[in-house]
């Protein structure tokens, strides 16, 4: 009868939690209404209703400048005030598990190491055109068989520094986490793009008082650190950190952390796509 109680108190205080949130969310997505009038009533209203007559312009057009200067300047700190107020999260210096974006595979394995994980796989890559150039160089001298030109092919890259760590996966077993570490290739000095982060602690299975009492248990911790962590979300209903568009951001699910740098994707892609161009060996157009 206790572990009923307990767990019903558990899932009380996470409705209760849910609720301040949605609350929360509500006020802040609700703008306040501005107390001043708009800078074209205001203008309306201060102009004289008699047509402008070039004798008197230089008169109350004059003063009317002036008040709509300084009407306007209010009206531009109101702004600057309120886009303080709403300023976002910047995801770039946020990090999980002490690893943050475009860091180094030592500064990962660092970052790893004292958190008690251990390097489960690691994945080696070439990018597909130099992986194709270079396998058409092993056929050029005489290099058949898939094997022997993929063993050619592999140890040509690894000379020119073009092999590089796509993949990483870390495991703590003790506390049942896993990490999972996206890189760049060598032509963006082989940086973190995304970090994926998944617990089991948040995923008790069983259908009994305990198994329920426990999961509730994880599942408010988990928030409950996220909060202290990361704090409120720009975005409360995809639970999203961030400046928005390209940039960088963070995304959290119950038990599950993405942290991405899609800029720094892109600018791989680029650098990979502008070094094809330097080699590529097609005819000469003369159209």
């Amino acid at each position: 009868m206790r572990q009923k109680n307990n767990s019903f108190f558990i899932i009380s205080v996470c409705i209760a939690l849910a609720s301040v949130t949605v609350a929360n969310a509500q006020e802040t997505a609700t703008p306040s209404a501005e107390p001043n009038t708009s800078l074209t009533d205001f203008i309306q209203q201060e102009a004289p209703q008699t047509s402008l007559d070039t004798k008197n312009s230089g008169t109350w057009a004059g003063n009317l400048l002036d008040k709509v200067r300084e009407k306007s300047s209010q009206a531009f700190s109101a702004k600057e005030e309120k886009a303080v107020a709403a300023k976002r999260s910047n995801a770039s210096v946020f990090d999980v598990s002490g690893i943050m974006l475009r860091m180094n595979l030592s500064q990962v394995a660092e970052a790893m190491s004292k958190r008690g994980y251990k390097k489960i796989s690691a994945q080696m890559e070439i990018p597909n055109f130099i992986r194709w150039r270079y396998d058409e160089q092993c056929r050029n001298k005489g290099i058949t068989g898939y094997e022997r030109a993929a063993n050619c092919v592999t140890k040509l890259a690894q000379k020119n520094n073009h092999q590089y760590v796509q993949h990483i996966t870390y495991s703590n077993f003790q506390t049942k986490e896993n990490v999972d570490v996206f890189l760049t290739s060598n032509f963006t000095g082989n940086k973190v793009y995304r970090v994926m982060y998944q617990t089991e602690a948040a995923n008790i299975k069983g259908n009994g008082p305990k198994a329920e009492y426990l999961r509730n248990l994880k599942i408010f911790d988990f928030w409950k650190k996220i909060n202290q962590k990361y704090g409120r979300p720009d975005n409360p209903d995809r639970v999203i950190w961030g400046l928005g568009d390209n940039k960088p951001s963070l995304q959290a699910a119950t038990g599950r952390l993405i942290l991405h740098d899609p800029m720094l994707l892109e600018l791989d892609y680029s650098r990979m796509a502008r070094e094809d161009q330097k080699f590529m060996n097609t005819s000469t157009y003369t159209f």
